[in-house]
């Protein structure tokens, strides 16, 4: 049991640096809520970025000369000091992001098995030996980048980190992590357990968005490792390309589920609508549009609206909530914004559609059906950053529909007749193919993002393989004068017989 809280007060200054940042202006963390705010975190600058990144840098140099066994304890010791601090980290991120509590517990237990799983594979990063070439021997090596810099999103900020992090760690590297300044709490605490499990080659650090870009663009940043929006994702690609540094992207964009005509919806229906509305819309891997088969069409939505109504809204900490609020007041006027303007093109509201009445502070959003949406209505083709879930009905064009939207992320497919199944993943142009579940994350499964939600992979054994680089040795055994026999006889030559152009 530890005997200290994480942080001594409401309002104490937090952060994980290895490097101390200089006095200045600070951010404050707001409780989703109430809207009061909790906690004010120092905010870096460049200078400070700098010295932080240099920090980490010579201690990654230390932390890749451990022993494997030495490196592998002290990932476990961080999950163990994560599993420890559960219940105190799932209020941090519960207030500073509006998901509930056992969502927010949910996401440290993510974070741990991604980095008791990464601890297994430290010192398993193999190259490949290459025979091929008569009188030659080669092969290859993975060797790390020395410093991966991240940049994590809002919602699920923690094991976003974990899963950034963990892999970086385990292949050899430093790394350096952008908190997200609306929801840094969960990262900041869990870099300083990291810190005080012996592990000095990581760091995070907040601040303004630039901050993102500048990580990017940085020389001694070897690859970049995003979380978030697509246009921030895009001044990252912009950044990086002054280093010409590697990328995996995870963009936001909208996911799709199809429910075709053999699906279960006592199962789907429950299944589809909790991708949606946990953690009230934030999660990367939740599900903004379903097509369901016509034959299905009106009972889902008469399902899906009859369900949508009876969750109850309420504050992140509150037991009987079953979902909670967004991360402010801004947020929930983006999006009773957004459903307007999507009802004035032809929307049609079926459940919620509106701030729940009765709760202040916070920005309460009622779960939301909608349908009529079509491909052109903003509902569709913008960020929807909330508790809406549109819905249409497909016949035989639903996957050509879903690749011209360009989103490229997670797919869920509905049913139970397995070769429609499988001829409908198939045409998906998509990473990601999830079959009768909504929830398939798992460290030790890579989840792919194609097109414009993003690329590369995170989890599984990918993932160390992202953050290393490929290093070709090639020997040569062959005799000199079997190589280069015009050169080998004049190498044999005394000096005393002088040069031939002479």
């Amino acid at each position: 049991m530890h005997a200290s809280s994480l942080v001594d007060s409401p309002g104490a200054a937090l952060s994980s640096a290895l490097v101390p940042p200089t006095d200045g202006p600070c951010v404050e963390v707001v409780d989703a809520s109430t809207g009061r705010i909790v906690h004010r975190v120092t905010e870096y600058g460049t200078k400070e970025v700098d010295d932080l990144i240099a920090s980490v840098a010579g201690a990654a140099h230390r932390w890749r000369a451990l022993a494997v066994f030495a490196r592998t304890e002290a990932l476990l010791r961080w999950a163990r000091e994560l599993t420890d601090r559960r219940e105190e980290l799932a209020e941090f991120v519960a207030r500073e992001t509006g998901a509930l509590r056992a969502e927010a517990a949910l996401d440290v237990d993510r974070a741990v098995d991604c980095i008791r799983y990464c601890a297994g594979l430290v010192g398993k990063v193999d190259g490949r030996v290459l025979a091929g070439v008569p009188g030659h021997f080669g092969h290859t090596v993975r060797e790390p980048y020395g410093v991966v810099g991240g940049v994590a999103a809002r919602n699920s900020a923690l094991s976003t980190f974990a899963w950034q992090a963990a892999p970086a760690l385990a292949a050899g590297n430093g790394f350096v992590l952008h908190a997200h300044a609306e929801a840094p709490l969960g990262p900041l605490l869990a870099a300083r357990l990291a810190e005080a499990s012996g592990i000095d080659a990581l760091a995070a650090f907040t601040g303004p968005e630039s901050l993102s870009t500048h990580l990017a663009g940085h020389r001694s940043v070897g690859m970049l490792v995003y979380a978030g929006p697509a246009d921030t994702g895009r001044k990252v690609i912009r950044a990086s390309a002054g280093p010409i540094a590697p990328l995996t992207l995870n963009l936001a964009s909208g996911n799709s589920a199809f429910v075709l005509p053999s699906a279960d919806l006592a199962a789907a229906v429950p299944s589809v609508l909790h991708s949606r509305f946990s953690c009230a819309g934030q999660n990367w891997f939740g599900v903004s549009h379903v097509y369901v088969h016509v034959s299905l069409y009106e009972e889902f939505v008469t399902r899906a609206a009859a369900l949508a109504r009876r969750i109850t809204v309420g504050p992140a900490l509150d037991p009987g909530a079953l979902m909670g609020p967004l991360p402010s007041e801004t947020a929930c006027e983006r999006l009773a914004e957004a459903v307007a303007k999507g009802v004035s093109e032809g929307a049609e509201v079926h459940a919620g559609g509106r701030r729940v009445p009765g709760l202040e502070g916070g920005g309460y959003y009622e779960p939301t059906v909608v349908t009529d949406a079509g491909p052109a209505n903003p509902l569709r083709t913008e960020p929807v950053a909330g508790p809406v879930l549109t819905v249409s009905p497909y016949t035989d064009a639903a996957a050509a529909e879903a690749n011209a939207t360009r989103s490229g992320g997670i797919a869920q497919v509905w049913g139970r007749d397995a070769g429609a199944v499988k001829e409908l993943a198939d045409r998906l142009d998509v990473g990601t193919v999830w079959i009768n579940t909504h929830d398939a994350l798992s460290p030790e499964i890579a989840t792919t993002a194609w097109r414009e939600s993003g690329h590369g992979t995170a989890g599984g054994p990918d993932a160390l393989d992202a953050c290393t680089r490929t290093k070709m040795i090639m020997w040569d055994v062959t005799p000199l004068a079997g190589r280069i026999p015009a050169f080998t006889k004049i190498a044999t030559r005394t000096d005393s017989e002088g040069s031939r152009n002479a």
